[in-house]
């Protein structure tokens, strides 16, 4: 009888010692200084390493994640109504779980992509590399598959929702979607939205523009459903999908602004003065 109590006690002295850490690390998520719907990227409070801890302010409240494949660190400070912010947050609530919420595990193959000194160049020679520093890309090696992985997410909420892996060696096919979920690929915060084929095209033109990812050249209502967000949409696919293109940007423009980008060359091979010339050549007429 007295075992069983001192487990009890020790056990709540383990819940009270979680709880302490989480309220912690919540108060620094929020004294952080970072603007509405801008993220973070930094050293990581807990585990100490270096770039892999990441904040998103999505507007209502500010979620947390360390990109290190040791620490589990994870969380949310919790919605914080404001006068600008209550009435979205209300309809948010109301909505209801759509097609695209499902649920992903992310497996226990995927670590950090600076394990892997193939992953982190292949990275780097796409251009994905500044938005994974700036953590507007969540991007991890697998290990089991030898691919670099792109995790997909809700932007609503910054849930990850897929993943959708590169292989960098024999395994086939080249490019492999992990779970069930339609939703593609987006990288940004910027209100014009370039539409392109791959993960590494999104990511290259993040800093200037958000883009999206297709993940092949069909375009899905799910799809539809997020661009329809964005003031201005461009849609730019590789020069052999230009037909495929053309009928997108048909479609699009029933729902919002859209004009057909012709590529010489795949956004993710142009250097970055070359592509930010590019691209501003397009968003500034």
């Amino acid at each position: 009888m007295v075992i069983k109590n001192l487990d009890l006690v020790l056990i709540e002295k383990l819940r009270e010692k979680e709880m302490n850490k989480f309220e912690w690390i919540k108060n620094y998520v929020g004294n952080l200084h970072i603007v509405p719907y801008g993220r973070y990227r930094g050293d990581c409070p807990l585990c100490a390493r270096n770039n892999t801890f990441s904040v998103t302010d999505n507007g209502f409240e500010r979620l947390w994640h360390c990109f290190h494949a040791d620490c589990h660190t994870k969380g949310g400070t919790g919605i914080t109504l404001t006068r600008d912010n209550s009435s979205q947050a209300f309809v948010r609530r109301e909505t209801k779980k759509e097609e695209t919420d499902v649920d992903f595990v992310i497996p226990d193959t995927f670590v950090s992509l600076s394990r892997n000194i193939k992953a982190e160049t292949y990275v780097k020679d796409v251009h994905s590399y500044d938005a994974y520093l700036d953590g507007l890309a969540d991007i991890r090696y697998d290990f089991q598959r030898d691919r670099v992985v792109y995790l997909v997410k809700d932007i609503k909420n910054g849930n990850i929702v897929d993943a959708t892996g590169r292989s960098l060696g024999s395994f086939k096919p080249k490019w492999l979607r992990y779970g069930m979920s339609k939703y593609p690929f987006v990288c940004g915060f910027s209100d014009d939205l370039f539409v392109v084929e791959d993960c590494p095209s999104a990511c290259s033109v993040s800093h200037l523009v958000s883009g999206l990812a297709l993940m092949g050249t069909s375009l899905l209502d799910s799809h539809v459903q997020v661009i329809q967000n964005y003031k201005k949409i461009f849609v730019a696919l590789d020069r052999d999908a230009t037909r495929k293109a053309v009928d997108i940007v048909r479609h699009l423009s029933n729902y919002v602004p859209t004009k057909l980008v012709v590529l010489k060359k795949d956004l993710k091979n142009m250097e970055r003065e070359e592509r930010d010339d590019f691209i501003n050549n397009y968003i500034s007429r």
